[in-house]
This record gives structure tokens, sequence and C-alpha cells, in this order.
């Protein structure tokens, strides 16, 4: 009980401008940490560019290269809400990595996670149509 009592003491001895600031300072960080909202992290990090990628479109499917982490709820409504289309079906898949040879040297390049997401008919979308 010593460690309350400490702190009720320690508010005794300020004078009370100084509380009366103090609680004000409170009260506002209490204000801005409850109004602030966070941006939500984009799930989806490009065009997935390729042959068949390309072959695709045509088809109404649209490769995307996606974060590792995306699943696909998180794509669905983002790929709604980013280009105002209609969503059918999503399919996933985890690109592995792949050895390169430089001479002696050796290294990877990265895996990665790219979607193919499917579009209702009657929707499309004009950006990846380059």
């Amino acid at each position: 009980m010593k460690l309350f009592g400490k702190k009720d003491k320690e508010q005794k001895k300020l004078p009370k401008s100084e509380v009366e600031v103090e609680k004000k300072d409170q009260e506002t960080a209490v204000e801005t940490t409850t109004s602030f909202t966070p941006v939500q992290e984009s799930v989806i990090t490009g065009f997935y560019i390729s042959e068949k990628a390309g072959l695709l479109n045509g088809f109404n499917q649209f490769v995307f290269k996606v974060s590792n982490n995306a699943n696909k709820s998180q794509l669905t409504k983002q790929v709604e809400k980013m280009f105002n289309v209609k969503v059918k079906n999503i399919k996933i898949m985890n690109t592995p990595e792949k050895r390169r040879d430089v001479g002696r040297h050796s290294g990877f390049k990265p895996g990665f996670k790219k979607a193919v997401v499917v579009l209702e008919e009657g929707y499309t979308i004009e950006q990846a149509k380059v």
C-alpha cells in the first residue's frame, strides 16, 4: 500500500495549477489515442506480369503478387474495394525460392506468394490489361 500512498503524497506536494495541467495532458492523450485509426496495411504488392498471366486476363482472371501472410478473405475484400469489382474465386500459391549461381558464388532468389483472382462476368480490371 505504500506505493499507492507515495503517489498521493507527490500529487499533494504539487501546486493545483500543475496538477490541473497534468490532468489536461492526460485527457488529451486519451482523446488522441481513441480517435486514431490505423491505416490498413495493403495485402496486394502489385500485379504479377508473365506470359501466362497475360493469357489469363482474357479469361477474366488476374494475377497479383501478394504479401506472405495474406489469405483469401483479405484479398477478396481488398480487390473488391480497390477496383470496384465482384470476386468470384481466388486461388493462392506459394512459389519456392530458387537457387542461382553466378560464377563460384551461389545464392537464392526469394520465394513469394501470388494469387489468381477470378472476377464475376461483366467485371474487369483495366489497369492489368497493358
